[in-house]
């Protein structure tokens, strides 16, 4: 039986969780063929929810912790288990941006549930 050849980006893509634990492992926790590391995205998502939530009268200590609240969620095993199964492989002929944004619009959907957002 021939084997299907995958592309680089494709084995990289092909479980979500396995992707980020090896991020996790590895010792500069660095996203591949990027300058960015883990802990700089968690604090540049951490930054990014608190700014989302200017508008709205919370206090800044009720902003960070909910900020701190998204960005220990989309941390936890159990969560990127789920968010895993739920977008699974890329689809046949799905490009990597395609692939991303279905797995944004997925993530989004599921933090809206999980913190009763209407979307």
């Amino acid at each position: 039986m021939d084997e299907i050849e995958q592309s680089p980006t494709q084995l990289v893509m092909s479980n979500f969780k396995q992707f980020m634990d090896e991020i996790k492992q590895s010792p500069t926790q660095s996203l591949p063929e990027s300058d960015l590391t883990l802990p700089s995205l968690q604090m540049a998502l951490t930054a990014g929810t608190f700014l989302m939530l200017t508008p709205f009268s919370f206090s800044n200590n009720e902003k960070q912790k909910f900020s701190e609240e998204v960005s220990s969620l989309i941390q936890n095993q159990s969560f990127l288990s789920d968010f895993s199964n739920q977008i699974g492989e890329p689809l046949e002929q799905e490009s990597e941006d395609d692939f991303v944004k279905r797995g944004s619009n997925r993530l989004r959907e599921m933090l809206y549930e999980r913190f009763g957002i209407k979307g």
